[in-house]
């Protein structure tokens, strides 16, 4: 049904766009059966957009070992397959929303759109449904594309639009301030109890969360260092912690939305009591505020994100590590859940020549590159960003049990104003009795139809 659907949206935008550019692509050639081992793409043109500038093909720094191996991945299939792969940038209105209006309107600027936040190019009906393209590009291959939880950002009405290269070194991180950035230093130098040992022994709890934090204050004269910094995820993550989930699935199968859960009413006052009885050991400071008192050895736990860790604070940070949010009484310990803002992805234009073609070429780029080809191999990456085997370890699995945080349509907005309320000492029967019929709403609109595809995909595992 889903196909169904996805075949007959495809054919009412296709009839939009104008008769030239149906002329002009009866005018490609036929390109080679794609189950042959032998493909020839007889010359064409596969233009990726991305929102990235020039100096970060796919979000690798230029000269870096992984941005040539990107590169010499689109040249080898080129190469092989008789066809040519270039990228444009397009860094106007971010996310390239800016392309929409062209697309819609007939214009092809491309055949591969690659961004972060894919979903307002979803939203506006420009890229192509992938469902249609499986057979060329199988997306639930999570260990190739990622899990069901991280295709949501690129998901409407379940079905799904974009995929990201999660066996690439790297990109097991997102841009979500989701973790704990640990000041190791201040850790050792004060003789204080290793967050990481607490993740390990099983003590990595809401209840011990709290008793620790007055520890990790640091304030002897010479040095005086805050115990916590949070921002903006803090609610939505901790309620992850404790097993919340957006939806809930009734005994007839269906789903109805679950953000009045007592899962999130807890997670909602827990944060209200932490943050009103243990207040002079936590800060609230932005981004570049918390980055700078890190370095400086004036927070001992950062609420921040894996690429800020890896693009940011580790080259001014001589000691260092992660972890997760810690676990709440109704969540399952050692599944360190989490949600997500944004993802590097790739989706291919509505209106590309070869939509097969382009899915084909996604697919055999988003291979394990050249020396990477194993989980110990991306293990052995990430200990040359972490010193300690226990955040390489979380790094490479983090990505496991993520899902999207629905931002862009207002969801977290719920979440974000509830840590606004909390802050204040506000409790979760007033929260969510103010805010949960609108966020309800949303979750009918955008959330359900995802969740049906998640449940039908993992009941088919």
């Amino acid at each position: 049904m889903k196909k169904i659907i996805s075949f007959l949206l495809l054919l009412t935008f296709c009839f939009t766009i104008c008769s030239c550019a149906q002329e002009e692509a009866e005018l490609l050639p036929e390109y080679s059966d794609f189950g042959s081992t032998e493909v020839d793409l007889e010359g064409y043109e596969c233009v990726i957009v991305q929102s990235f500038d020039e100096a970060h093909p796919f979000q690798y720094p230029e000269g870096t070992l992984l941005a040539d191996l990107y590169l010499k991945r689109l040249k080898e299939i080129s190469e092989d397959w008789n066809c040519e792969i270039s990228i444009d940038c397009v860094t106007v209105g971010g996310y390239l929303d800016s392309t929409i209006q062209f697309i819609a309107a007939g214009t092809h600027i491309g055949e591969i759109a690659c961004t972060t936040t894919p979903y307002n190019l979803v939203k506006a009906g420009v890229l192509y449904p992938l469902d249609i393209l499986k057979d060329h590009l199988d997306y639930t291959n999570s260990e190739k594309f990622g899990s069901l939880g991280l295709l949501e950002h690129g998901m409407k009405d379940g079905i799904v639009y974009t995929v990201s290269p999660v066996a690439w070194p790297g990109k097991q991180a997102s841009y979500s301030y989701n973790i704990f950035a640990v000041n190791e230093g201040l850790i050792k130098r004060y003789g204080k109890v290793d967050p990481r040992d607490y993740v390990e022994n099983g003590e990595w709890t809401w209840e011990n969360f709290e008793k620790i934090l007055p520890d990790y204050q640091i304030d002897d004269g010479a040095v005086n260092a805050t115990a916590m910094n949070a921002t903006w995820t803090f609610t939505l993550d901790m309620a992850m912690m404790n097993g919340a989930d957006y939806v809930k699935k009734n005994s007839d199968g269906t789903f109805s939305p679950a953000f009045d859960s007592v899962n999130i009413a807890e997670a909602f006052d827990w944060c209200a009591k932490l943050f009103t009885e243990k207040a002079d050991y936590i800060t609230f400071d932005d981004h570049y505020k918390m980055v700078e008192r890190f370095i400086n050895d004036e927070i001992v736990l950062a609420n921040t994100s894996l690429t800020h860790m890896i693009n940011e604070i580790i080259y001014d940070s001589e000691d260092y590590g992660i972890v997760p949010f810690p676990c709440g009484p109704r969540g399952t310990y050692g599944v360190w859940r989490s949600a997500v803002n944004s993802f590097d992805c790739m989706g291919i234009y509505i209106n590309a020549q070869y939509p097969e073609a382009a899915a084909k070429i996604i697919d055999r780029m988003f291979e394990p590159f050249e020396g990477y080809e194993t989980k110990e191999d991306i293990e052995q990456y990430a200990s040359t960003i972490f010193y300690d085997k226990r955040d390489v370890e979380y790094f490479t699995t983090y990505l496991e049990n993520v899902r999207w945080d629905y931002w862009i349509v207002g969801i977290y907005d719920y979440f974000s104003n509830a840590k606004d309320s909390v802050k204040r000492g506000v409790g979760s029967a007033e929260i969510i009795s103010r805010y949960s019929e609108a966020v309800n709403n949303l979750i009918e609109e955008y959330v359900i139809p995802n969740a049906e595809f998640v449940q039908q995909n993992e009941s088919a595992k």
